[in-house]
């Protein structure tokens, strides 16, 4: 097993720059923002939405369990 250089990581440059600032001290328009997490489900139906997913993939693999019977 290798030995872990702790004191590469210090060495490593992934040009990453600090938000710049405007000479007031405000961010400027280009700064980072946290995003909205896209896949998460919210709300009350919520529960719906995952068990019709669960339906759906109970189906999928059913027609594909019957179609590899049906090629053997």
């Amino acid at each position: 097993m290798t030995r872990f250089e702790g004191s590469a990581a210090l060495k490593l440059d992934f040009g990453v720059q600090a938000p710049r600032l405007a000479p007031d001290g405000a961010r400027s328009g280009r700064a980072l923002r946290l995003a909205m997490p896209s896949g998460a489900l919210r709300g009350p139906d919520k529960y719906k939405v995952l068990e019709h997913r669960r339906r759906q993939a109970q189906i999928k693999a059913r027609r594909l369990l019957s179609l590899m019977e049906e090629a053997q």
